[in-house]
């Protein structure tokens, strides 16, 4: 009996001192309450029923992460997502050594596109939510969908990256790259001994994804990012790649935040396409806060979005050349008491989803929680 006893107690030591080290798990979220009023003085079809538009809703999201490090040094690093309906919908695994830099496997996670690096909205850019947010359609072959065109990111692919390690380069600087060996968009929480889709590694959009983000900070105050993604090797049926490139700073001085943008797309296209479709989209953002106090800020910031539009014959004659400029105007302000964050958004929109005359305003209201 004394020998049982003697083997529990060495078998619960063990797993004790192995739980210790076996690295920490923390769980990190937030949750936000909004109240979005939508309103229009279009009489289009697209944008009936904007009069009526008020919406409540409450979204939420947190993340498990787990971290530690090896007897040789390498730190890692594990991180899920859980969003609002309870699935497991991104995931990371990465692993650092101090003088090589770092080393990642992302699943739907790892966005690199510094289409937004620019932002010093109090709430969020105003192309990144509610009417005329972002649409991942808007910009794919024969482009006319509705949405706020900025590009893909290798955040919507499962991945690899490499980051450079701290102090390599001068200013700060550091380089991440990525590569997505399948062009098919992620699928949520992709388990060990994924398959891919055979399919997809010759599909529509090229049979694989790339992307590079350069970011440095060249003087105090002052951040600059330039990133570029494409979809590369497209089948002979496509006129070109995908491509979107990005360049942004965002420079603080005192109480204000200052920052821009600019953006270039260019979505694939059928060579047998000849109907109006977007051969490109030129983008820019500036914006500037103000942080009144430790608690309060107000910003104001302007994105604007041109889709040039053509129609061609495989022939290459009967060009006709057109474009359409979608802009959104924001004014916001955010108070914060701790962890909780209260906002007001209030935005208006010309030419919304790339439609000439078709304007649009949306004011929200928010309560966000991080824990």
């Amino acid at each position: 009996m004394k020998i049982v006893k003697i083997t529990l107690a060495v078998i619960a030591s063990f797993a004790v001192s192995a739980i210790s080290f076996a690295g920490e798990l923390t769980v990190t979220g937030s949750a936000k309450a909004t109240y979005a009023i939508q309103s229009s003085e279009s009489t289009t079809t697209s944008e009936k029923g904007l009069s009526n538009g008020k919406g409540i809703g409450i979204a939420n999201e947190f993340t498990l992460s787990a971290s530690g490090e090896t007897d040789q040094g390498i730190s890692w690093a594990y991180a899920q997502d859980i969003d609002g309906s309870t699935v497991q919908d991104d995931a990371k695994l990465t692993l650092t050594l101090p003088t090589y830099g770092t080393l990642g496997i992302m699943i739907s996670e790892g966005g690199l596109s510094s289409k937004y690096k620019w932002n010093v909205a109090a709430y969020a850019p105003g192309s990144d939510y509610g009417l005329a947010g972002t649409s991942a359609t808007s910009h794919a072959a024969g482009a006319l969908l509705v949405g706020y065109t900025n590009g893909s990111d290798i955040g919507g692919y499962n991945n690899f990256q490499y980051h450079t390690p701290e102090g390599l380069l001068p200013y700060g600087t550091s380089v991440k790259l990525a590569y997505a060996p399948n062009s098919q968009a992620a699928s949520a929480n992709s388990s060990s001994n994924n398959a891919g889709d055979a399919v997809a590694n010759t599909g529509a959009n090229g049979s694989n994804a790339q992307q590079v983000l350069i970011e440095t900070k060249p003087m105090d105050g002052l951040d600059v990012a330039v990133s570029y993604f494409t979809l590369h090797d497209s089948p002979v049926a496509l006129r070109n790649d995908y491509e979107a490139a990005h360049v942004a700073v965002k420079y603080a001085f005192g109480q204000f935040s200052f920052g821009a943008q600019v953006g270039h797309v260019v979505p694939v296209n059928t060579k047998a396409n000849i109907t109006t479709y977007a051969k490109y989209y030129d983008n820019m953002s500036v914006g500037v806060a103000f942080n009144v106090n430790d608690a309060l800020s107000v910003s104001f910031t302007q994105e604007q979005s041109e889709s040039n539009r053509q129609i061609m014959s495989e022939t290459g004659t009967g060009k006709v050349k057109s474009s359409v400029e979608t802009d959104i105007k924001a004014l916001q302000a955010a108070y914060t008491m701790g962890g909780m964050t209260m906002s007001v958004a209030r935005k208006e929109i010309e030419n919304m989803n790339y439609e000439k005359a078709v304007d649009a305003s949306e004011t929200v209201f928010a309560v966000s929680l991080a824990f």
